[in-house]
């Protein structure tokens, strides 16, 4: 081949691979997972936000969703974005425990006071929780709120003692959640949240910790008889995407993508909350009773979560940095509230 024709050549190469590159960015679809149930309100709200994005990115930004737990619970989904079959997924904090240090912060056991609280410290912090998931990998768009956890049971009691003869659920594989009930003298039955159902019906479980709104959702409260008047810790799920996967959009497609789904999870948070109590009243409704505990067994149930919050620390599973920065950040807001 003459020198011409080589450079020819190498033209058309360079023109053809100029040419597919708006077809390349128009193939980007993204497999994201959620054991949450399909027909619920927020998976209807899912589905037209990823439409709303793939029509503003005129087809260049793709979503398949899979929902009600067909690709398996949260574990399951990060081994199969590590193995690249999914590239997302709406996941619960405790499935990132292993990955990241500070993605649990806002777990720590009967901590917050209420969800002005949260959205006041979370508008400082979740930047923290962020950061850690990029460098780990993930493209996180922020966290949903759920809700406060109670304590639901098919069995009666309100102090510590009666929760250590319950057959008490904690999501398999969560070295936190455990810790945390060990810290209660409480020995979990570690199941799936696919399982938790089943578990219920045939007494395997007889206890789950969960938001009003979950227990609803997920059809578990019509397996149980009372409801503990203590919320035990704030629920929030974290939104995230295969970074790599992400990084092959358009800058600007990049951009619209975040805006979308950070206003996307606003609002479902804003209907979580505004839920909450209205679930907890249905709850009751249907025939839950509610179970108040004295001053006194609040006051072990506190101790016990301050042993627990130690425990978080001492393990590692967060960083002491972190918690300190948070508890400042609370008591800044708390004495700034009082005034």
């Amino acid at each position: 081949m003459t020198f011409s024709r080589r450079l020819l050549a190498n033209a058309l190469i360079l023109a053809s691979i100029v040419a597919l590159g708006p077809y390349v960015a128009a193939e980007t679809t993204f497999k994201i997972a959620t054991v949450s149930p399909d027909g619920s309100a927020w998976m209807r709200d899912l589905r037209r936000t990823t439409s709303l994005i793939e029509a503003q990115t005129e087809g260049r930004v793709k979503f398949r969703v899979y929902p009600g737990g067909v690709m398996g619970d949260d574990r399951a989904v990060l081994r199969k974005m590590r193995a690249r079959q999914l590239h997302g997924g709406i996941l619960q904090t405790g499935a990132l425990e292993p990955i990241s240090s500070a993605v649990q912060l806002y777990n720590l056991p009967m901590f917050f006071r209420d969800f002005d609280e949260v959205t006041k410290i979370r508008a400082e912090m979740d930047h923290i929780l962020i950061e850690d998931l990029a460098e780990h990998g993930f493209e996180s768009f922020g966290f949903v709120g759920v809700g406060f956890a109670n304590a639901m049971s098919s069995k009666s009691g309100t102090a510590i003692e009666d929760a250590r003869r319950l057959k008490v659920w904690a999501p398999k594989g969560d070295a936190g959640a455990v810790r945390l009930l060990a810290a209660f003298g409480i020995v979990p039955v570690p199941l799936s949240i696919v399982d938790v159902l089943a578990g219920l019906q045939t007494g395997l479980i007889d206890t789950v910790a969960v938001p009003p709104t979950a227990a609803i959702v997920l059809q578990w409260h019509t397996q149980l008889d009372y409801i503990l008047d203590l919320p035990f810790m704030y629920i929030y799920s974290v939104f995230v995407l295969d970074a790599r996967q992400f990084a092959r959009l358009e800058t600007s497609d990049q951009e619209l993508v975040r805006k979308t789904f950070r206003t996307f999870l606003k609002r479902v948070e804003q209907q979580n909350y505004a839920d909450h109590d209205r679930a907890l009243a249905a709850l009751e409704r249907q025939g839950l009773t509610v179970l108040k505990p004295s001053d006194e067994e609040v006051a072990a149930w506190r101790e016990a979560a301050d042993r627990a919050a130690a425990s978080w620390v001492d393990n590692e599973i967060l960083v002491r940095e972190h918690v300190k920065l948070l508890e400042r950040t609370v008591s800044t807001y708390r004495e700034s509230a009082a005034r």
